[in-house]
């Protein structure tokens, strides 16, 4: 009908008049909730996997700050054992320069008075130092144009032979051109006088010599790590005593 009332028969075959629904105030018809266009879902699904993501990545970085990974392990313990090694190194290498506590021979030997030999004696061996202590006369310990004279006084001559280092022995019955009593080396024959002058053989100098100080009570301290070379000037190396 025009006036929009529509018509229902009821029972009894009576009809009545139904009025329509009620329009809404200003002609519009209720709409749907809007919905979310396929990229703007898009949108938040990936910004919502992002933050996750983020959330996940730092829970991760927190994890690994916390632990200590086997390279990590390795590496600390590969620097830590070289660090070790080279000070190790480096001590033994600096204690050659300044040895402390050495006895014995590379140290100070103290030899008592009693084992000083006599003026012109033969010279006597210190075992402990590796040598020999010469007491020689002014002029002693050259020969036949072969070293330099000196003054009378204490000589000590280190045992090792310069040429490849045999241990040279004191041969006091042992003549050569007409002089009895000399060093003489057993590999390969140089030979040397009291004083360690070299006058025959294929060593390339004479015997080395050791820095010798008296003490008060007469006895000697040698110092056998200080050990010069050998040379024509061993009888004015003497150390005067008495």
């Amino acid at each position: 009908m025009a006036n929009g009332n529509t018509e229902q028969t009821g029972e009894g075959g009576q009809q009545r008049r139904v009025p329509a629904p009620a329009e809404p105030s200003g002609g519009s018809r209720p709409q749907r909730a809007p919905h979310l266009r396929a990229e703007s879902r898009a949108g938040v699904v990936q910004a919502g996997e992002g933050a996750r993501a983020m959330v996940t990545q730092a829970q991760r970085r927190r994890a690994r700050q916390g632990q200590v990974t086997r390279r990590q392990l390795l590496r600390v313990s590969f620097w830590g054992f070289f660090t070790f090694g080279l000070t190790g190194g480096l001590g033994a290498f600096l204690s050659n320069f300044w040895p402390r506590g050495v006895t014995g021979f590379g140290g100070r030997i103290t030899v008592g008075a009693g084992a000083v030999p006599d003026v012109g004696a033969d010279p006597a061996p210190i075992q402990i130092g590796k040598f020999y202590l010469a007491h020689l006369r002014a002029g002693d310990g050259t020969h036949a144009g072969f070293g330099l004279e000196g003054d009378q006084g204490l000589l000590a001559l280190w045992w090792k032979c310069p040429h490849l280092g045999c241990t040279i022995p004191w041969r006091p019955g042992f003549p050569f051109e007409g002089v009895t009593g000399w060093f003489r080396c057993p590999c390969h024959g140089s030979t040397y006088t009291r004083g360690g002058i070299r006058v025959f053989g294929p060593a390339p100098r004479p015997m080395d010599t050791m820095e010798i100080t008296v003490n008060s009570d007469g006895s000697l301290t040698v110092n056998t790590g200080n050990i010069k070379k050998g040379g024509e000037d061993n009888p004015q190396r003497t150390t005067s005593y008495g």
